[in-house]
């Protein structure tokens, strides 16, 4: 490595000089680079498990559900499509009034249903996307959970007690360890 010699005052300015013409586009590329990044995770959809079933009617809907803020801010958004078997479930934590809800960023139109205990208190049906605000904002009487599903997905109006549960760990099958016993018959020889 090369250490430099500095004499005079003029010497450190020009050796100033040199360090900034080399920090300097690196810095520009890196802030060019950390903006794009950080404008491609916030516009970036986000993918959360499926945890929740949904049974009404004859339908069962597989349920992404959100619970931090960061999940309940993001919701649906950057999303192009939902299926018209899939929803979100948004654990608001506490029971709210006048629960706010907007589409600002969703791609497409929704259904919005507010539970208070699994029933549903307020309906929004056809709640359009919004690419620019001011965006309509929709409210529920009081929910401590809002439910989002494809327009028309479900046959679903206030005062409806909804069916929500969590999946089970694993059905119970045949396929697994075997413990032996499987292998013997009525006289346990194999």
């Amino acid at each position: 490595m090369k250490t430099l010699k500095i004499n005079s005052e003029k010497d450190l300015y020009a050796a100033a000089f040199k360090l900034l013409n080399i920090l300097g586009p690196v810095a520009g590329v890196s802030i060019i680079i950390g903006t794009v990044a950080l404008d491609y995770i916030q516009t970036r959809p986000q993918d959360l498990p499926v945890t929740h079933i949904l049974t009404h009617g004859d339908r069962t809907f597989k349920l992404e559900v959100a619970s931090t803020p960061e999940q309940l801010e993001k919701g649906l958004k950057f999303r192009s499509s939902l299926n018209g078997e899939r929803g979100m479930l948004f654990n608001l934590g506490r029971e709210i009034y006048d629960v706010p809800f907007w589409m600002y960023k969703v791609n497409f139109p929704l259904d919005i249903f507010y539970l208070k205990d699994n029933v549903v208190t307020t309906a929004i049906f056809n709640a359009q996307p919004c690419h620019k605000t001011p965006c309509p904002i929709y409210k529920g009487k009081v929910a401590n959970q809002v439910l989002e599903l494809a327009t028309g997905a479900a046959n679903i109006k206030v005062g409806d007690r909804l069916n929500i549960q969590p999946l089970s760990v694993l059905p119970k099958n045949n396929i697994g360890v075997d413990s032996g016993n499987s292998l013997k018959n009525k006289n346990n020889r194999l």
